[in-house]
């Protein structure tokens, strides 16, 4: 028996956005395509109901008191259709977002070694130095939320202002004196207090030029967040159990590629129910290990409480965990959907 799984990007808290380039290995030709993710124009008014998978879960920050959530899952299939379902909400559910999915398809075209950086490659904007030196003129976060200004306290109570003090008049997104290592800022949701900006470094591992090695039959695809990730999705699935593993080559904060990834490729290694889903992923989409989910409020029953393995426990309709990074609450796992 044998089943072929299409590639799939999740969105998160940190990222929803989802930049990928696609590769097959095994023909080992170059890069097909490259297509940009992006959400725009949040609002808040009425609850969605869209096609494709629900996502609720939580987010925590001490930039402001107030708790939020935010979970999204978006879902591309080999016909480059999407359909897109976001659910923002307070802690008491109290407010809902809706956003509009947008792709951005080019054709591949030679970057000069000068030029080439993730801005090439689909990426809003990018910073050559450090996160707190970015002057670029993004105002709206991941999630497509305008920002809010920095010299208002509406609807947010502003705890941290900008390093750079030029922008402290408008609602560009920034670095604070909170240090978060990345452009941030407030929002102009009220359900939503903050959130990151999709802007990274540059030049970050090289962009493309010193990229890991795909393993034998599996394509690749780029998701950014906190963290750059190189997903690998298997070309084809046989019978069989899975086995622990981590499909994604993380560019680190020490700019280098991780090497200790690897492939599952068995028919327990995608879903068709997301809670059902028995396969053994251990850490997000960005590469991030999982943390276990022994002592969460939400983890799933039975002997998988004991284990970090990727689970959609409360139905939100991808495989997802908790991180081991004290900066990113939780992410979506790379488990594709069976087709």
């Amino acid at each position: 028996m044998t089943a072929t799984c299409n590639s799939a990007v999740f969105n998160s808290t940190t990222m929803h956005c989802g930049l990928y380039r696609e590769y097959q290995s095994a023909s080992n030709s170059s890069f097909q395509e490259e297509q940009l993710i992006s959400q725009r124009d949040v609002s808040t008014t009425t609850a969605v109901a869209v096609e494709s998978g629900t996502t609720v879960g939580t987010h925590e920050s001490d930039m402001s008191t107030t708790k939020q959530t935010t979970k999204a899952a978006t879902e591309i299939d080999n016909t480059s259709t999407v359909t897109n379902r976001i659910t923002s909400k307070a802690t008491e559910e109290a407010s809902t977002s809706k956003g509009k999915t947008t792709i951005l398809t080019t054709e591949a075209t030679t970057i000069s070694s000068q030029q080439k950086n993730w801005t090439a490659l689909g990426v809003d904007d990018c910073y050559w130095t450090t996160s707190s030196e970015y002057s670029g003129t993004i105002s709206y976060t991941t999630g497509g939320i305008q920002c809010q200004y920095w010299n208002t306290d509406s609807p947010h109570y502003r705890h941290y202002l900008p390093i750079d003090t030029t922008a402290h008049d408008t609602n560009y997104c920034r670095e604070t004196n909170h240090f978060e290592g990345c452009p941030v800022c407030y929002t102009s949701d009220p359900a939503v207090n903050w959130d990151y900006c999709y802007i990274v470094k540059c030049d970050a591992c090289g962009v493309d030029e010193r990229l890991p090695v795909v393993p034998t039959d599996t394509t690749s695809l780029f998701h950014v967040g906190k963290f750059i990730g190189m997903v690998f999705t298997c070309v084809t699935l046989t019978a069989g159990t899975s086995v622990d593993h981590c499909p994604v080559s993380q560019c680190g904060s020490d700019d280098q590629w991780t090497t200790d990834y690897s492939v599952s490729c068995t028919d327990e290694d995608c879903y068709t129910n997301s809670t059902t889903y028995q396969g053994k992923v251990t850490c997000t989409v960005t590469g991030i290990t999982c943390d276990v989910w022994t002592f969460e409020v939400t983890m799933p029953a039975g002997p998988d409480k004991n284990t970090n393995y990727c689970r959609d426990p409360d139905n939100t309709g991808a495989p997802w965990c908790f991180t081991t990074d004290p900066n990113v609450r939780w992410e979506f796992c790379p488990v594709p959907k069976c087709e």
